[in-house]
């Protein structure tokens, strides 16, 4: 709060008075000026360790990145591989559990990042310092590490649910041709939330090339079943053309009835 002290003796003439109202309106600019600038000082200082915090938690992430990406990798292997052993079960029903292909493994952990310093630079208002795109740029990559904290633990939800028959028995072989088939059907919905959170992992990898990239698109895709114009372009081609209409849109236009 800025004081203005009444003078010290009385003014006796015009000239007397507004000398002495200029000095008090000078006086408040002059310290209306230095109370900015402190405020810019600080704002300055405040964005700038707020950045060196933010520089840290990438750092952090990116180790666990790195980290999750090959548990990932990991993770996949292992959920594919019981998706074939149960699906060999229910081709070769009485096979000993020591003569199946493989073992049955049910194991993640969720994948979980640091935000703390973001928050706080939302929460204090230092983003609001920074330029609009650099802004951006911090909320998008804090958006995707939040996203796959949300799969993971949808992931790590339909594992659980797929591992429960262990409870009471970690015999896979004694499960009936009903129960086989629903732990079949857990284990795909297991491997597809899995397969959701490769495609936000590729997308953190292509995107920001600060972080590692073991698990990117190209791997991803690799993993998925060619589909019928990858393995027939020719015989196909008709078919993805009227497919490219439809996506674009009828010519002129016009509207589409969703009901054709």
């Amino acid at each position: 709060m800025l004081d203005v002290h009444p003078p010290h003796h009385p003014t006796h003439t015009w000239t007397d008075f507004f000398i002495h109202i200029a000095t008090i309106v000078v006086g408040l600019l002059i310290a209306i000026g230095l109370e900015q600038t402190v405020e810019r000082i600080h704002e300055h200082y405040e964005l700038r360790e707020t950045r060196e915090a933010l520089a840290d938690e990438r750092v952090a992430n990116r180790e666990l990145v790195t980290k999750d990406q090959q548990e990932w990798l990991e993770v996949y292997r292992e959920l594919r591989s019981n998706l074939e052993v149960l699906t060999y079960l229910r081709s070769h029903p009485g096979t000993k559990q020591a003569d199946l292909p493989a073992a049955l493994d049910w194991m993640q952990s969720p994948f979980l990042y640091k935000h703390a310093v973001w928050d706080a630079a939302e929460q204090n208002g230092v983003v609001h310092h920074m330029p609009l795109e650099e802004a951006n740029q911090y909320q998008d990559f804090y958006e995707v590490l939040r996203v796959i904290g949300a799969q993971s633990l949808a992931t790590w939800d339909a594992i659980n649910d797929a591992a429960r028959y262990n409870l009471l028995d970690p015999d896979p072989t004694h499960l009936s041709a009903a129960e086989l088939d629903e732990e079949i059907r857990l284990a795909r919905t297991a491997l597809e939330k899995h397969f959701e959170m490769g495609y936000s992992l590729a997308r953190i990898a292509n995107t920001y090339r600060d972080m590692p990239r073991a698990v990117n698109y190209s791997p991803v895709l690799d993993h998925l079943r060619r589909t019928a114009f990858d393995l027939d372009p020719v015989g196909m081609k008709a078919a993805q053309d009227r497919l490219t209409e439809r996506i674009k849109g009828t010519a002129g236009g016009t509207a589409v009835d969703p009901g054709r």
